[in-house]
């Protein structure tokens, strides 16, 4: 846990495009430590490969249920934004519709 307390950023970053260039999963980690410019001499090829490992066997199924969940309720949950800031505009007797 010490690895990446070391450094407390202001601008949030990016990882990008590193898993494209990533062959494994721990070069895929190497890249986006050192992309994100965090150290981790605390953080072995052997953790690395035991939370794949780990990850793997407990979470994966939930984390693709989650991404089918999101992707089905995305346009719900955006139209219920939309329908709740045109309800707020006319309580404040402000004139406006949605269009397609």
């Amino acid at each position: 846990k010490q690895w990446y307390q070391r450094r407390v950023r202001a601008v949030p970053m990016n990882v990008g495009h590193s898993a494209t260039k990533a062959t494994n999963f721990l070069e895929y980690t190497r890249a986006a430590l050192a992309k994100l410019q965090l150290t981790s001499e605390t953080l072995t090829d052997e953790a690395i490969a035991a939370f794949e490992t780990r990850f793997d066997a407990t979470d994966h199924r939930r984390l693709v249920v989650f991404y089918q969940l999101r992707t089905l309720l995305a346009r719900v949950i955006e139209h219920v934004v939309l329908i709740d800031r045109l309800l707020y505009l006319h309580d404040n007797n402000v004139s406006a519709y949605l269009i397609r």
